[in-house]
């Protein structure tokens, strides 16, 4: 099998949630002396695809980043957002690769999606990885795309944003009120990040306060 071939099962596998550890450790094995001929995609979306397994190969992973590394620049919007959330997913906190992705990112944010921005903040947090100035360009550009914001991505990024310890007004007024007419479509789990960000950050606002309430009645109730 192919570079391409291998990264395209990788990922097809990991999008139908198959978690067949004997298969993935079969191309993990076939794709290590490979990774040098795989394309900027494929080391992202392979990186996506054994995250999304909760597969870690830590030496893998190592040879992988050491290749993306050099690349870096050629990286569409997409592919960095993939890797930089894989590593996330993973645990693995390289400041010095996470810097580097973040400086191929910056140029690129007005052209991120929802989702890649969203996926972008949650995977800063959950990294414990702080720069004020990308966050603020990262939010700048998320602001004007709020309205598109599922209500995983509205709560993962007020998560992260209480995570953070992220105190922008504007921003996260703006996040409030997008996310309150969506409550009723939040999952618990989202429930409980959004009361989590409230009290992080020292919000008073009665009305959402009051929604996230009757929204935590039904599991409250159960106990």
């Amino acid at each position: 099998m192919d570079a391409q071939g291998m990264a395209n099962t990788l990922w097809a596998v990991s999008k139908m949630g198959v978690h067949d550890s004997a298969f993935v450790d079969v191309i993990i094995g076939e794709a290590r002396p490979k990774l040098t001929s795989f394309t900027d995609q494929e080391l992202a979306n392979t990186a996506y695809a054994l995250a999304k397994l909760g597969r870690e190969d830590k030496a893998f992973m190592r040879v992988l980043l050491d290749i993306a590394s050099t690349r870096l620049s050629a990286f569409d919007a997409q592919s960095l957002v993939n890797i930089l959330w894989a590593i996330a997913k993973m645990g693995h906190k390289d400041k010095f690769f996470v810097s580097l992705v973040l400086m191929e990112a910056k140029p690129k944010l007005l052209s991120f999606t929802e989702q890649a921005l969203a996926n972008t903040v949650w995977a800063l947090a959950t990294l414990g990885h702080k720069d004020t100035a990308f966050m603020g360009d990262c939010l700048v550009a998320a602001h004007a795309k709020l309205s598109r914001f599922s209500e995983k991505n509205l709560a993962n990024t007020a998560w992260a944003l209480a995570t953070q310890d992220y105190r922008g007004k504007v921003f996260v007024r703006a996040l409030l009120v997008e996310a309150t007419p969506k409550l009723p479509g939040f999952t618990m789990a989202n429930v409980n990040q959004m009361c989590f960000a409230l009290t992080k950050l020292s919000i008073e606002d009665p009305e959402l306060e009051h929604a996230l309430e009757v929204r935590r009645a039904p599991l409250d109730g159960a106990k």
